[in-house]
């Protein structure tokens, strides 16, 4: 499970979506942009285990 303390992720698992993967993260503005990579390294851990 994702550790996403804003959340700002949303996990689209079991809807139907255009793209792959199983969260969607919506950037508002660059300031995110590091911990929107924190999620992506959280998600890259999660999936290649």
């Amino acid at each position: 499970m994702l550790d996403d303390s804003k959340g700002i992720a949303r996990d689209v698992t079991n809807i139907g979506h255009w793209g792959n993967g199983d969260y969607e993260i919506q950037l508002s503005n660059d300031d995110e942009l590091e911990y929107i990579f924190s999620l992506i390294k959280q998600l890259y851990r999660i999936k290649s285990k």
